[in-house]
């Protein structure tokens, strides 16, 4: 029996590898699916992912059940109610008026307590203790400080006291557990931890966050701890404004430390590990005007991801060990603003991210090994860093597939060091669309070979006409498609490992309360040099032996599959290329001008320059051998691809 399983589980990934190779030629042309609703929240068990969301009226939302647990979808004032939600159920409400819905599941909340959302419909605001609210656009920044509430001095919930701290002030908790999830709709407030390391917010892997701010401008949340939440540690949505500082996060079941759709940011001093997405994330805006420094992130699926975010956002002089990738900036159409542009990476120390025992999601184990990975993503630049110990790829530009191809452009990779990855220290995946560039790097292998002069930065190089290399590209598609079953290398954020006490703030009962004033984040900073980046001690990753960019695998079919995927398209096209000049210098008879002018577009139009000619020229090759020498040769190539592939493993 489980020998019939491995079996069963081995073709389910051939299959899924013939898949990536249609995927990656057809992508781009799909149609995306038109769907029913405006919005889609997650049931897991037992909080809402995403808790907030905010719709135009007439829009709808999408519940789907993705737990194992029954849900409900349950109006706090009993206007809507999806009734009992098996896993894979689905429950859509459409919202026709302006207005703020509260709804939480029977089986595992109350109202406002425990698995609850708000559903935000139009320009309104959300209301607060204070008899206020939040909402669209940009609160007024305090003109002072306000009083300081502590916890559990003058009230004992961290959400009491929250709920009672006015804007400019400061909520001082104790050193303690406390067994709660926290909402934020109060702006410019500080929620400060006396100690670091024993001020802990504990949601016991069922509560949904540690600390939410829910469009609430320029909070702070320094000197503690979150650990064991269902969703984030501490997460910001939807802000101007916004700092953590000395946070640890860890063993939470989506990412450490969050900001999403949101400006005007830091985070520092802080720690993040555990997470089965990313231990740090920012997300969802252009211009960020962001900063990530001085902080370490390790056991998490990937270090730092950030979908659709750049413009003025910086990822510097920090630590990323020990996660399956580092550093991954990405595109995505499922979060607006497409595509990821215009991030900093610079002064880090990247190293060992080939975990197999941090939890992680299939979407994110494709970049399993990778140290910076930069993924559909353009006007990025990765420099003055040093990455060493990297299973597959040290520094890799990759295009990204999701509704779209996202192709990466305008990337610079330069004067970083990288070190003893296994397969290439630099790598760049086809397609790109230009301009990605690699100079001044300290480096031993790459793919293409030779990339720092075939795609230089200064100079004539192939870097304006696009192009890369397929072997990465292909690489990490077929480990995303692998893992489609659920069957691969990982861990369970639930056990990671704990981390060592960290560094607390200086004076943390003394020192003022400190908004996250916009006008004031990101603090200016200064990248440090590499050669003050020490080396860790620790096991060294060995080089894996390529042809053509592909690991020479146990299979000679898996050896064919590369064989053929790497060079059979370039024979194809040389072979276009080729006939179509025959074909046009023995037509004697056509006017030179006619012939010049089609040998210009064979030449000088890549790829499709043959193929217009072929259906346009006016070629005396039969129609019917046309047709063979351009469709039937790709065909003739997925074949032979899909072949390997199925036979080989």
């Amino acid at each position: 029996m489980v020998r019939r399983l491995a079996v069963r589980r081995q073709a389910v990934r051939r299959l899924a590898a013939v898949a990536f190779l249609v995927l990656l030629t057809l992508g781009p042309a799909l149609a995306s699916r038109a769907d029913s609703y405006d919005a889609q929240v997650s049931a897991i068990d037992n909080a809402f992912d995403a808790g907030l969301v905010r719709l135009q009226p007439g829009q709808s939302i999408e519940w789907s059940n993705d737990g194992r647990s029954p849900h409900t979808v349950t109006a706090d004032d009993g206007s809507f109610d999806s009734g009992n939600l098996a896993p894979g159920a689905t429950y859509t409400q459409t919202f026709a008026q302006p207005g703020v819905y509260s709804y939480f599941c029977k089986y595992h909340g109350a109202p406002g307590v425990g698995m609850a959302g708000i559903v935000v419909v139009g320009d309104v605001k959300i209301p607060n203790a204070a008899g206020g609210g939040v909402g669209p656009g940009r609160e007024p920044v305090p003109s002072g400080f306000a009083a300081t509430v502590r916890v559990p001095g003058d009230y004992p919930t961290v959400q009491e006291g929250v709920d009672h701290a006015k804007p400019g002030g400061m909520v001082l908790i104790a050193a303690g557990v406390y067994h709660e999830s926290v909402v934020v709709t109060t702006p410019y407030i500080t929620i400060r931890g006396e100690d670091r390391n024993a001020t802990i917010l504990d949601g016991q892997n069922k509560l949904p966050n540690g600390i939410h701010v829910l469009e609430a401008d320029g909070v702070t949340v320094e000197n503690l701890t979150t650990r064991h939440f269902a969703l984030n540690g501490v997460q910001w949505s939807s802000v101007f404004g916004y700092r953590a500082s000395y946070v640890t996060a860890f063993d939470n079941g989506d990412y450490g430390i969050y900001a999403f759709d949101s400006q005007y940011g830091q985070f520092d001093h802080s720690y993040a590990g555990g997470s089965p997405d990313s231990g740090f994330y920012i997300g969802q805006c252009d211009p960020c005007h962001a900063l990530i420094t001085d902080s370490l992130a390790e056991h998490n699926a990937l270090g730092y991801s950030g979908t659709n975010a750049g413009g003025d956002l910086a990822i510097v002089n920090s630590e990323w060990r020990d996660n399956m990738a580092g550093i991954v900036p990405n595109t995505l159409d499922s979060e607006a603003n497409p595509p990821q542009r215009a991030v900093l990476i610079a002064g880090n120390y990247v190293h060992d991210n080939n975990s197999t025992t941090a939890d992680t999601k299939n979407l994110e184990f494709p970049s399993f090994g990778i140290g910076i990975m930069i993924a559909g993503g353009i006007q990025d630049t990765v420099t003055g860093n040093l990455v060493e110990d990297q299973a597959a790829y040290g520094i890799a530009l990759l295009p990204n597939l999701d509704a779209n191809l996202w192709a990466t452009g305008d990337n610079r990779v330069t004067d970083n060091v990288v070190r003893r990855s296994g397969r290439a220290d630099l790598a760049l995946g086809a397609p790109s669309t230009g301009g990605d560039c690699f100079s001044g790097n300290d480096a031993s292998t790459s793919v293409p070979p030779r990339i720092q002069t075939l795609y230089g930065c200064e100079g004539p190089s192939l870097r304006w006409f696009g192009g890369g290399d397929l072997a990465p590209t292909l690489a990490t598609g077929f480990r995303f498609l692998d893992a489609l079953d659920g069957v691969f290398p990982h861990g369970d954020w639930r056990t990671q490992p704990a981390p060592p006490s960290q560094p607390g703030m200086d004076s943390p009962l003394t020192a003022p309360p400190f908004p996250a004033d916009p006008s004031s984040l990101p603090q200016s900073y200064r990248i440090r040099d590499l050669a003050d980046i020490r080396s860790a001690p620790g096991p060294r990753v060995s080089k894996e032996v390529l042809v053509f960019g592909i690991p020479l695998a146990t299979s000679w079919w898996s050896l064919i599959l590369g064989l053929y995927a790497y060079v059979l398209p370039g024979f194809l096209y040389g072979a276009w290329l080729t006939i179509a000049l025959w074909d046009l210098i023995r037509q004697e008879s056509a006017p030179v001008s006619f012939r010049a002018r089609w040998m210009a577009i064979v030449i000088l139009v890549p790829l499709l320059g043959p193929i217009l000619y072929y259906g346009l020229g006016r070629s005396p090759i039969p129609k019917q051998l046309r047709l063979m020498l351009v469709v039937g040769g790709a065909l003739v190539y997925v074949a032979i691809a899909v072949l390997a592939v199925v036979l080989g493993g």
